[in-house]
């Protein structure tokens, strides 16, 4: 499946290439099918939850590619946290579209994503220096298939919050992913232990 994807992606690219003025909507949906295929690729040979930091990691290294531009992420400490199955796709959609954002909107110089866990909870926050429009207020924003639109539709709800804002220099996106949209790491019975799987 990833294999065919990114094959999917490669006609996109063609397409882009030999017409411009649908190049940048043509690159959007090159990112999503990109993060879709980090899915299956990092779902190869194993089923069940995925381990968000490996998915943070892979969708950023295909965006920066595809972008020609830098990302750094970095993971704070130790974040075991896996996403259901379920919850897969939709989150990879979104760390793609919010970086897809920092890179398309930001001022120049590199983005930054850094991941950290909160207890049962994980924080992303992807930050780059720009401005938001005036007035700017997440809340008022109409829904729409791509960009914010689609990261407030396919974010859970009850166990999902997404922030945008500005700090200094820089604009700040953060989601925060709560269970049952994340698992945090697993007490085995009877031991008292923590077990994570890498």
């Amino acid at each position: 499946i990833k294999n065919n994807l990114q094959g999917v992606a490669g006609l996109l690219m063609q397409t882009a290439g030999k017409h411009p003025a649908v190049k940048d909507i043509l690159a959007d949906a090159v990112g999503q099918v990109q993060a879709i295929a980090q899915v299956y690729g990092l779902q190869m040979g194993r089923a069940g939850p995925l381990g968000l930091a490996g998915l943070l990691r892979a969708v950023a290294s295909s965006l920066a590619r595809l972008a020609g531009r830098s990302i750094e992420v970095e993971v704070q400490g130790e974040v075991p946290h896996e996403l259901p199955e379920i919850e897969s796709i939709p989150v990879a959609l979104t760390l793609n579209e919010l970086l897809s954002y920092a890179l398309r909107h930001g001022s120049g110089g590199d983005i930054r994503c850094t991941l950290a866990a909160q207890g049962e909870a994980v924080l992303v926050r992807i930050a780059g220096r720009g401005r938001l429009p005036p007035g700017f207020d997440l809340q008022q924003r109409r829904s729409a298939v791509a960009g914010l639109g689609l990261v407030r539709a396919l974010l859970p709800r009850r166990s999902a919050t997404f922030t945008l804002r500005e700090e200094g220099d820089e604009v700040v996106a953060q989601i925060e992913l709560r269970p049952p949209s994340v698992q945090g790491p697993a007490v085995a019975v009877g031991e008292g232990a923590v077990a994570v799987d890498r």
